[in-house]
């Protein structure tokens, strides 16, 4: 029998079809075009309109791909097919169905107004958790802490909202978001993990040390927000839905690890009076004896990390030495605000300068939110503003409107966060109320390498050291650093010479000693050969100069000569984004020599 030709799609003048691969085959058919669907494939297949579907990839975690070869347009959005299959068997798709069909005979309903009928249909509502993500997308609690930054940052924020029917945000979200975010802030305060505060405009950014883990977030300021117009909060309060059912777990696990039940218990009293935090500390209070035991035990634990790093790399390597700095900062903070007892008054931001001291170790704080007429303390508080026992009161108004009383002291708000970042008590008279504060450096930013250090910082770190008792050790760790790059070997020729000296009986510090005064040496005769040479032939290069016509040129050097050959073998893309990276490195650097000239300017001016 005669085997049938494959039929072959061809155009008009006979030839294949314009699109179309080997034989005929379609474009996005085959190879790395057909790994990807578009989006309005991707929801032809699951069979879920829009809304489900962006809920569904934010569930579990599906976002869009960009691939090279696009067979559909470069306009249209494009999912990996195994991202769509493995969406196809999620038990959440038939939940959706359940819901879907569950308000079409809801809304018949009510249309129909039968209402007994609907009532009892919506007691028998399909609902569903989202546990199961959570263990799917969080293998180890480590990785649940790793992205632990987004989440608690989306709980500060929507704990900061109003319930908004007409933007369809919930109350039910508002008030576990706050509940969950209170919660995580106890742990903070019973493990004494906060490590950096900062108050800007956008609100107040926060820094623990949680099982290892740096967890940063933001909590906006305590103003009445105005929701913009362009924000879709229902993709937000998809996120904000995951993650609540995630810190549930995050909670729950830190809470078991210091010794604590869950739920913790609230103080009804110091929640009506808006104490937020204040109202968990029920539960910080009958565990107070077991906080103290915690607490010695992190030391001891701290002082066997420290033995053991010494004891492997050395009581002297940068390892332990590192290792002990760390410790003696966290130790310092956790002790910083130890023995004071701090009112808070009504002008002044409760949440995060309460937080902020209780993180430092505190020991009493009372405030004057929700204080009544007749009262000059809010309900919770541990004293009222008339006590004697307090030792430091925080304000943020003129001196000409405050009482002021002797045995204490009057205190703007930066205070509390800039003692707390450097973990000891800052002098109180450039805080004190009327006064313009010192600038409130970010801790967050090295300035070391930025390129410029600027003249607050100073201070601080001087400051830090002098009470801490490093002051000299500063001092030598920085000479020993500049000992340590100027003596670093450069080559294998180096490194057999010093073995060559340790032979003849010379010590390694007499041989570093003697080549770097060698060094210098060099150095000063080289400069007085410079300066000869170039009082010798300043007067030939001018007198050739305009008979030449040609400006003296730089001539590059080795190194400078290979970067110019390895940018000549880069492609233009790698090229331009090179020239981007040195622009900015440019920019950077004429940033700072301004900042620099500005600050010598100040100082003269300031010195005059």
């Amino acid at each position: 029998m005669a085997m049938r030709k494959k039929k072959v799609k061809r155009n008009k003048k006979g030839g294949i079809k314009k699109g179309d691969k080997i034989h005929g085959q379609k474009k996005g058919k085959k190879g790395e075009a057909a790994a990807y669907v578009t989006r309005a494939q991707a929801l032809a297949k699951l069979s879920v309109p829009l809304a489900d579907f962006r809920k569904l990839c934010i569930l579990k975690g599906i976002y869009p791909r960009d691939p090279k070869k696009k067979s559909a347009g470069n306009d249209k959005t494009y999912y990996h097919q195994k991202d769509i299959a493995f969406l196809r068997h999620e038990p959440l798709l038939n939940k959706f169905f359940e819901l879907k069909t569950f308000m079409k005979k809801f809304k018949r309903l009510i249309g129909r107004r039968e209402i007994k009928t609907a009532k009892g249909l919506e007691d028998r509502k399909p609902t569903y958790t989202l546990n199961h993500l959570v263990r799917e997308r969080y293998p180890s609690f480590d990785d649940a802490i790793r992205d632990l930054d987004d989440a608690v940052s989306m709980l500060a924020l929507f704990q900061s909202l109003s319930a908004d029917q007409a933007r369809d945000i919930p109350a039910e979200a508002i008030n576990e978001a706050t509940r969950l975010y209170q919660e995580f802030q106890l742990y903070v305060i019973r493990a004494q993990a906060l490590r950096k505060v900062f108050a800007s405009i956008k609100g107040y950014y926060f820094q623990a040390e949680i099982m290892g883990q740096t967890v940063t977030w933001l909590a906006p300021h305590q103003f009445a927000q105005e929701l913009p117009p362009e924000v879709d909060f229902r993709v937000m309060l998809t996120f904000l839905e995951f993650y609540r059912a995630m810190v549930k777990f995050v909670n729950f696990r830190l809470y078991a690890d210091l010794g604590l039940s869950y739920p913790p218990k609230r103080n009804i009293k110091s929640d009506s009076g808006s104490a937020e935090v204040a109202a968990l500390e029920l539960e910080m209070k009958e565990a107070g004896k077991a906080q103290q035991a915690q607490a010695e035990q992190a030391e001891k634990d701290d002082a066997e990390v420290a033995t053991t790093v010494a004891a492997d790399f050395g009581e002297q390597s940068e390892e332990a030495l590192e290792i002990q700095k760390k410790l003696a900062e966290a130790n310092r903070m956790k002790t910083t605000f130890r023995g004071l007892k701090v009112f808070i008054n009504r002008e002044v931001p409760l949440r995060p300068v309460y937080f902020a001291l209780l993180c430092g170790g505190v020991t009493e704080v009372g405030w004057e939110r929700g204080a009544s007429a007749a009262s000059t303390a809010g309900p919770g508080s541990a004293f009222p503003a008339d006590s004697e026992a307090i030792t430091h009161q925080i304000v943020d108004r003129p001196p000409d409107s405050l009482e002021l009383k002797k045995g204490r002291e009057y205190i703007q708000p930066q205070w509390i966060f800039d003692s707390f970042n450097i973990g000891c008590l800052l002098p109180i008279a450039p805080y004190a109320p009327g006064r313009a504060p010192p600038p409130h450096l970010s801790p967050f930013v090295d300035d070391k390498a930025e390129g410029y250090v600027p003249r607050q910082r100073d201070i601080l770190d001087r400051f830090a050291q002098e009470v801490s008792g490093e002051a000299n050790v500063g001092a030598t760790a920085e000479d020993g650093s500049v000992a340590a790059a100027s003596s670093a070997p450069g080559s294998f020729e180096q490194f057999g010479e010093e073995l060559k000296a340790e032979a003849k009986g010379v010590l390694y510090t007499e041989y570093r000693e003697q080549q770097q005064a060698s060094a210098a040496a060099r150095m000063a005769e080289a400069e007085a050969e410079d300066d000869s040479d170039d009082d010798e032939e300043d007067k030939p290069k001018v007198a050739a100069a305009p008979e030449d016509g040609m400006k003296p040129t730089h001539r590059p050097t080795e190194a400078e000569e290979e970067k110019l050959r390895q940018k000549a073998l880069m492609p233009k893309k790698h090229k331009r984004l090179l020239q981007r990276i040195e622009k900015g490195q440019a920019q950077q650097v004429e940033a700072n020599s301004r900042l620099q000239k500005k600050r010598q300017k100040s100082e003269k001016t300031s010195s005059k």
